[in-house]
């Protein structure tokens, strides 16, 4: 009787995080942008205009572009600050997270001419800060990037689904105790 309460046991915690555990996200923490890349302006920065990351240049605007560096996370939002001029958040109109092109990055577009302050993001994995990677300021000459033929590029180190991975793992390894604890349970009882 008790061992087929184990067994039930064991069969619903194992089905309760295989149903839960892939589908919750990973722990989001809250970092600040590396304080060697602010104050700055657009123009003042590396330049790349990438098609990939806002673009550019447009006229009369500048596109900022930051890294989440490590590849083992993702941004899930970032506040750009810039002075007097206020803040500017995504995911909103002014930019896009990309989460999908190796590294974490996130593009805003601004009014050209103002400074980046400082910055703060909410993300996944356990980068220590982000990155001011690049931008196109107005008045800078467009640099495509080109990507070489070939294979297509393939996905970083994870993120959340790392996570996933690893509690479905451990779901495995839980329903397979249970089985173990069955059967051992099972052996006894006809032994004795």
């Amino acid at each position: 009787m008790r061992a087929a309460w184990l067994y039930r046991l064991g069969v619903v915690a194992a089905a309760g995080v295989l149903v839960v555990g892939p589908a919750s996200p990973a722990w989001a923490v809250q970092i600040n942008i590396n304080p060697g890349n602010v104050p700055t302006t657009a123009a003042k920065a590396e330049q790349n205009c990438d098609p990939n990351f806002g673009g550019g240049p447009h006229p009369g605007e500048d596109v900022w572009v930051f890294n989440l560096p490590m590849n083992n996370g993702v941004f899930l939002s970032l506040t750009a600050n810039f002075g007097a001029n206020g803040s500017v958040s995504l995911p909103g109109p002014a930019g896009e997270i990309e989460n999908d092109m190796g590294t974490s990055k996130a593009w805003i577009i601004t009014p050209a001419g103002w400074t980046l302050t400082g910055a703060s993001a909410e993300v996944t994995g356990t980068a220590p800060q982000f990155v001011l990677t690049h931008a196109c300021a107005t008045d800078s000459t467009p640099k495509p990037t080109v990507k070489p033929s070939g294979a297509p590029e393939t996905g970083g180190g994870g993120g959340q689904q790392a996570g996933s991975v690893a509690l479905g793992v451990g779901a495995l390894a839980v329903a397979g105790a249970a089985g173990l604890v069955l059967t051992l349970s099972r052996r006894r009882r006809r032994g004795a």
